[in-house]
């Protein structure tokens, strides 16, 4: 009898559809927290002795750098020892008096095949407005959005969609020059979008000023950005580096490495499937109880816990 009554209560919590009004309060508390965010915080702890290095991906480093012929010095001395990526993460606007200096970043662009440009799109009363480097139009260099979510960034994708506008993103461009065949392996995978793995991962950091050997650039990807802007730092799920605020760049390297370091892809699963592993869960531990009891009366209560814990470790 307290098994059909077990059964029967599952299948109820399995027909109803609950409204979110009755828990309004915890869903508001709760509306920015996901399950990912815990797994990323428990692997942080125990990787803090410990931290992953990807070699691959370099953070490049402009800031305190206002001039555009250092800059363009600087991107035609990464192609020229041997980086596989130049990817910019700045816009370099239209309203630089420097004539020269911006005649010189225009060339550089034009000579460097592997340079990639950023864009971003930025709302207006009329929808929105694409923000592109000058160079972009004369040279026909491959562009990216960095537009990143909102509020806490968690997830990246192949494309991004504003209004009738859709853009490849600046991960994508990336893993399609630098790694054909992951690209390739991603493209097939059929998410809209992919979970962020923020398991805290160190990248070298070089500024525009330092000393550079072709050991350092050499089949690397280099991410420039300026990491004093404030205005680009966004909420992470997890602390890295002991913050929960991160430069959009180094987002960027975290949506590579989940891409193409092993073991960092994460299937995320749908809420039907997530509600019946529940439900399932719920009815082995509700069998479990049932059979201790009957069983081992004498002992149910300390069994029983002991069941409780296995399943919450687990």
């Amino acid at each position: 009898m307290v098994m059909v009554v077990i059964i029967a209560l599952c299948v109820l919590v399995a027909k109803i559809s609950f409204s979110s009004s009755y828990l309004d309060p915890v869903s508001v508390a709760l509306g920015n927290f996901t399950m990912t965010d815990t797994y990323f915080q428990i692997m942080n702890e125990k990787s803090d002795e410990e931290m992953d290095m990807n070699t691959d991906v370099v953070l490049y480093d402009i800031s305190g750098c206002y001039s555009r012929s250092e800059i363009a010095f600087g991107i035609q001395r990464l192609h020229d020892l041997g980086a596989k990526v130049i990817a910019l993460d700045v816009i370099f606007g239209p309203n630089s008096q420097d004539t020269m200096a911006n005649d010189s970043l225009l060339r550089v662009i034009g000579r460097c095949k592997n340079v990639i440009a950023a864009c971003r799109m930025v709302p207006n009363y009329d929808g929105f407005v694409k923000e592109e480097s000058y160079f972009v139009k004369p040279t026909g260099c491959v562009e990216a959005c960095v537009n990143v979510e909102n509020e806490t960034v968690r997830n990246f994708s192949k494309t991004l969609t504003f209004g009738d506008t859709t853009l490849s993103t600046y991960t994508h461009e990336i893993v399609k020059m630098a790694y054909p065949e992951t690209n390739e392996m991603w493209e097939q995978r059929d998410n809209e979008s992919e979970i962020i793995n923020y398991k805290q991962t160190f990248f070298e950091k070089i500024h525009i000023y330092d000393d550079l050997y072709p050991e350092d650039v050499k089949d690397r990807i280099f991410l420039m950005g300026d990491f004093q802007d404030l205005r680009d730092f966004h909420a992470v799920p997890v602390k890295i580096n002991g913050s929960r605020r991160i430069c959009g760049t180094t987002i960027h390297g975290y949506s590579i490495s989940t891409l193409t370091m092993d073991g960092r892809l994460i299937t995320d699963m749908s809420d039907t499937k997530a509600l019946l592993v529940g439900l399932l869960v719920t009815f082995l531990f509700c069998v479990c109880y049932c059979w201790l009891n009957e069983v081992y009366n004498d002992y149910s209560g300390l069994l029983a816990t002991s069941v409780q814990i296995v399943v919450m470790l687990s």
